[in-house]
This record gives C-alpha cells, structure tokens and sequence, in this order.
C-alpha cells in the first residue's frame, strides 16, 4: 500500500531511499499475512469525508476479513485525539497533519511525552472540498473583510490544519491570521453559530460545507484549494512509535483493509456516501439535508505516501511560522514508519 515515491525534491537531499513494500491484499476476503497480534483495536476519528476510507472499509467488513475487530470514536480534531494515544483509549488516530507534526516536534502533548509515526496517507484536498463560508447576508463579502472587522472565525481546533489553510489564503492578500479572531468548536456546532449570527465565518469541511448550504443557506466566501495549497495533503493515519512498532502484524492487517477502502472511496461514490450516513454516525445530518450526499465534493484518497507531497505540510507550517522554534522546514521522513523488511529507519 504505502510506496514512496523517489522525487528530485530539495529539503530530501541526503534522506535515505525509504521504499515501502505492497500491502495489497488478496481481494478474497482472505488475510494475506500474519494474525494481527490483538483483534481490537480504537481509531479515533474526525467525522468527515477526509476519512472515507476507514468507513467505507468498516461497513464493508474489510477489517473483520483481515483478523481485527474495529472501534472507531468520533473526535473533533486530530489534536485533541493525541491524549487518547498517551493513555492507550485509542491505538491509532486519523486526522490532519499539522497537529500530528507539532506534536512530533515537541514529542509532548499537553506536558507529557509523545512519539508519534504515520502508517498511511489518507485523504488530499479538492476544489470544493475545504471552505470558508458565511451567511448571505453576511457583511463578510471577501476573504479582506475577516480582518478588516476582525471576524469570528470558526475552526474545529487550535495547533490544525486550519491555521495552514488560513494562512496560505491570507498571504495572497497580504493578511494575517491575528486579524480575525479563531473560535474553536466543532463542525455542527459551526453550522448553528452562522445561522445564529455568533459567527461570521466558518471553515467547514465536506459534508458539512454542503450541509450548511442546503440547510441554512450558507454560501461559500473562498476555497482554499487554490495557489499553493492545491491537491494538499489533509489527513493521515498515525499512532505512538512503541504501540506501532510492537504490533507490526496488526498494523499490516489495518492496512490492508485500510486500502481496499480507499479504493472504493476513489471509484465509488454512492459508497462513500452510504459509509459517512452509517458508520460516521452522519445520518441525522443527511436526514436535514437530503440531497447532501449526492452534491457534496469529495477528497482523493491515496493508496501511496508520497514524501515530497507530504513534505509540503511541514514547508507550510513553517511558512506560516506554527512553531516559531524551527529554523526550517521539519522533515516528515522521520515520522514514517516502515512495516517488516522494509528498508529505511
């Protein structure tokens, strides 16, 4: 599953060939490695497209065909999931790579230690799919006016990928993210601040962008797949270097599955459709909306792990100055983590 491609790419120089073996599996339904050392296992999860193929592979069984039995948690963020991973609640979380790699860099949360390693890519952002949006009769006509009024912008969580997101976008036009004033809730909660008018601006991902359109009457102020944030790595899966290193065989199994559900999130809509309505417990919303499912836009969800694509998270996040003690970019290679046999550290 998780081949790395060898690109000509400046911040690599000097980093290791790190190829990674196929994890296919066999299709059959038939486990093609090793029992997985444990049968259960917690993912914690942020309840939205980017994670299409972990539902899909959920409702479809793929995880049960390979030995494992999975929990999957809802979360708001990547970031705050990582105390999960500390006390062992979860042993994998999907979510985005910002808070992932500030983390890694500290290799602390919230005071204690952590050593996190990603297992897999999981979703890249598409037009349509990461938004801002506001109410139409918003005084908020332009990306400008949210500092020019010093906006109330809703973001699920602080130390995100929304911080990256908004700060590509404003540096276009000159901005910067202290003129607008982050308000840290989740996505529904999002959706009720706007109608409500306690919020200016949102930055909604799908399904909820859509979902605000058809429910309240939201309408999007910019996208941010534009510029230098296009076809951006979103997501990933990742867990703590000694629980990952200690269950290879059932990180290999979670990978197989993982991957068949990533090729049907990529080739078969009504099926991302149905596992977001089911298993990430999205029904309610789609019930408010019920032609939700059928327009919203949708993420790519790799099968590879591209290091100089992924590399362009930690390039961001330095760009934007989120952790003011690097002197460059950090370099994601030494997050990854190899499975059995595979060359590389």
């Amino acid at each position: 599953m998780r081949l790395i491609h060898k690109l000509l790419y400046p911040l690599l120089v000097g980093i290791p060939v790190v190829t990674l073996a196929s994890c296919s599996s066999s299709g059959s339904g038939v486990p093609s490695g090793p029992a997985p050392e444990v049968s259960s296992i917690v993912v914690d999860a942020v309840p939205t497209a980017d994670e299409a193929g972990l539902y899909i592979a959920n409702q479809k069984g793929y995880f049960r065909q390979q030995g494992l039995n999975i929990k999957i948690v809802p979360i708001l963020g990547g970031e705050p999931g990582m105390a999960d991973l500390q006390t062992g609640k979860a042993q994998i979380i999907v979510g985005n790579y910002v808070s992932f790699v500030l983390a890694q860099i500290s290799h602390s949360y919230h005071g204690k230690s952590i050593d996190l390693r990603i297992i897999a890519d999981g979703s890249h952002m598409q037009q349509g799919n990461q938004a801002i949006y506001v109410m139409p009769k918003s005084r908020i006509k332009t990306v400008a006016d949210l500092t020019k009024y010093h906006a109330k912008v809703g973001i699920n969580t602080a130390n995100n990928v929304g911080q990256v997101l908004f700060g590509s976008l404003f540096k276009q036009d000159g901005l910067s993210l202290s003129g607008i004033d982050q308000v840290y809730e989740g996505f529904p909660d999002m959706i009720k601040g706007l109608a409500m008018g306690k919020l200016d601006a949102a930055w909604l991902p799908e399904p909820f962008g859509t979902i605000a359109q058809e429910t309240i009457g939201a309408v999007t102020l910019a996208d941010f797949n534009q510029g230098a944030l296009q076809n951006f790595p979103i997501g990933g899966y990742i867990g703590t270097k000694q629980w990952i290193q200690s269950h290879p065989n059932t990180v290999a199994a979670f990978l197989r599955a993982l991957e068949e559900g990533q090729q049907v999130a990529d080739t078969d809509r009504p099926a991302v459709e149905s596992a977001l309505m089911d298993k990430a417990n999205l029904t309610a919303a789609f019930a408010a909306a019920p032609l939700q499912a059928a327009t919203m836009t949708l993420d790519t969800y790799p099968l590879t792990m591209d290091v100089p694509a992924m590399q362009r998270v930690s390039d961001a996040m330095f760009e934007f100055g989120l952790e003011p003690r690097l002197t460059k970019p950090y370099l994601i290679t030494s997050m990854i983590q190899p499975e059995p046999g595979e060359i590389g550290g």
